[in-house]
């Protein structure tokens, strides 16, 4: 919607007449035709999933999270500070809803020593739910669900507390050899190419 005003701003004649409705209706048509010729963003249909936790070794933990940070990747947790059990006669409650709002600014100092360095912190219940995930860390190639998400499989997956080059590289081999035998298939060509683009970010390390 920005491009398009910018763009009748621009139509627009830089004298200052009044203009009839059936100018205006030209220069609004004008503008939507030059809109529909510019390059049209697509949304990510599939993408690159870190899961992790702060039960990890904070030493493995901040070397994954300095790597995902120049791989252009994020960490995501399940969620910030211990679980809660909801007592049998009440309405089960997260954690959030328990405590409110305020959990997460007390729990952010939890995930400082990454955020120091540079490493983007995302929580995501759904993912862990979604995929089912029960042991940390997992590098997995996902589905990206922009409305009702009809798969709950993650397309590739690397588990084992590795480097991040080591997961991408594993990641990388088996999407190969699973093309070999589905050469049409446009998920798998996907994927090849996004690992592709985060080893490249990555460039050679351990």
């Amino acid at each position: 919607m920005k491009r398009f005003v910018m763009t009748l701003a621009f139509l627009l004649p830089l004298n200052t007449y009044a203009l009839t409705p059936g100018e205006v209706q030209t220069i609004v048509e004008q503008a939507q035709e030059f809109v529909q010729t510019l390059p049209q963003t697509q949304e990510e249909d599939i993408a690159i999933a870190i899961a992790v936790s702060l039960s990890m070794p904070r030493a493995s933990l901040l070397k994954l999270g300095q790597d995902a940070r120049d791989a252009g990747l994020a960490l995501t947790f399940r969620g910030v500070g211990t679980e809660i059990k909801n007592k049998p006669d009440e309405k089960p409650q997260t954690v959030a809803q328990r405590y409110g709002k305020g959990l997460f600014a007390r729990h952010m100092e939890d995930f400082k020593f990454l955020t120091d360095v540079g490493a983007n912190v995302q929580i995501d219940p759904v993912l862990f739910a979604r995929h089912n995930i029960t042991d940390v860390p997992r590098v997995m190639v996902i589905p990206v669900c922009h409305t009702a998400c009809e798969h709950n499989q993650a397309i590739l997956v690397a588990r084992g507390d590795v480097s991040l080059r080591y997961a991408l590289d594993a990641l990388h081999k088996e999407a190969s050899e699973q093309l070999k035998a589905k050469p049409e298939s446009q998920e798998l060509q996907k994927a090849l190419k996004l690992i592709e683009g985060a080893l490249d970010r990555l460039g050679d390390r351990p």
